[in-house]
């Protein structure tokens, strides 16, 4: 088994198939943070709400973020709303923002560049948690890359997997109850 690096900040955790945890079931985290001393955290990014900002929020002052769709970005603290964006770059490493508040995240918006969401909770990981989740095969490190603007939902779970990790397909693609077949 390949080492996790010392930080999976900028990376992607995809959930391995035989995580059956109803939070993080065929899921892909963007990694925020992660250090020994302080955890880790991150948004699921594949879990669209089927709803965007403007069709909860009509406030004025969040008008140039109407467009920004939602997302179940995890468990926690899902009484609060987090913008986040990326963008691919012709040449070179993606750029991640998060974090962003109502005026820096309204900037990208009008930058053009930055593909925006909002995130409904974060998943979070206290220290040595994801580590010992590693350890236990029930995550599998993917770097942050353009499968991420062509595909969402279950879909770039499964395409994430069949590019980095070909040998999970078959369990990828299995039912839940293969009796059910």
């Amino acid at each position: 088994m390949a080492r996790a690096p010392r930080t999976l900040a900028g990376r992607l955790l995809v959930s391995h198939p035989q995580l059956r945890d109803d939070h993080f079931r065929e899921t892909v985290v963007l990694m925020h943070t992660h250090s020994d001393d302080e955890g880790a955290l991150g948004v699921i990014v594949n879990r669209p709400l089927g709803r965007v900002l403007g069709q909860i929020e009509t406030s004025a002052t969040l008008a140039p973020l109407d467009g920004v769709p939602l997302f179940e970005g995890g468990p926690v603290a899902t009484d609060r709303l987090a913008f986040g964006g990326w963008c691919f770059p012709v040449k070179g490493e993606p750029e991640v923002r998060f974090g962003l508040d109502q005026d820096e995240a309204a900037a990208l918006a009008a930058d053009g560049r930055f593909r925006l969401a909002a995130y409904v909770g974060y998943a979070g990981w206290s220290p040595g948690q994801l580590e010992n989740e590693l350890k236990m095969n029930a995550w599998v490190i993917c770097p942050f890359d353009d499968l991420c603007l062509e595909h969402e939902g279950v879909d770039l779970w499964k395409k994430l997997l069949e590019r980095h990790r070909p040998d999970l397909r078959l369990e990828a693609d299995s039912p839940d109850n293969p009796g059910l077949n």
